[in-house]
């Protein structure tokens, strides 16, 4: 579980990096900076995509020291990322104004897909072997 928790991490910074790469202007529509045409990659979205890989470095070390708060949190925004996908469904349809290109929806739903798989296994190995696959306390019956 942790090397597929990595694993999504590694994945989403580089979704991230290519995004930037490919189309800053969803950066930029994002966060609501103005900048010139000329101005490709503006300071303010650069900046910002150094500290979301800085917070994925973070928790790539929480996932290896096990920290059991953060499985938890996991668990809670892989599942609820499963929201994500009608949300999607109903901006590409139309009924809800969606400003994002086609292909940048479609990969969102593609990751939530991924987060609600993770989170679905996540919680068939607390079940099993407990947090991060540590293995269960045992229960002090007195």
């Amino acid at each position: 579980m942790e090397m597929a928790v990595i694993a999504f991490f590694i994945l989403a910074a580089l979704s991230l990096l290519v995004v930037y790469v490919a189309s800053p202007s969803i950066y930029v529509q994002s966060l609501s900076v103005t900048s010139s045409p000329a101005d490709r990659y503006p300071v303010p979205v650069t900046l910002f995509l150094v500290g979301i890989l800085a917070v994925i470095a973070l928790l790539i070390l929480g996932v290896v020291r096990h920290w059991r708060w953060l499985f938890w949190l996991l668990l809670l925004a892989f599942g609820f990322s499963i929201l994500a996908i009608p949300a999607t469904i109903l901006q590409l349809t139309g009924i809800i104004p969606d400003s994002y290109p086609a292909w940048y929806s479609l990969s969102r739903m593609g990751i939530a897909l991924l987060e609600f798989g993770l989170a679905a296994r996540m919680l068939q190995i607390y079940r099993q072997y407990g947090v991060w696959a540590l293995g269960k306390k045992a229960s002090r019956h007195a």
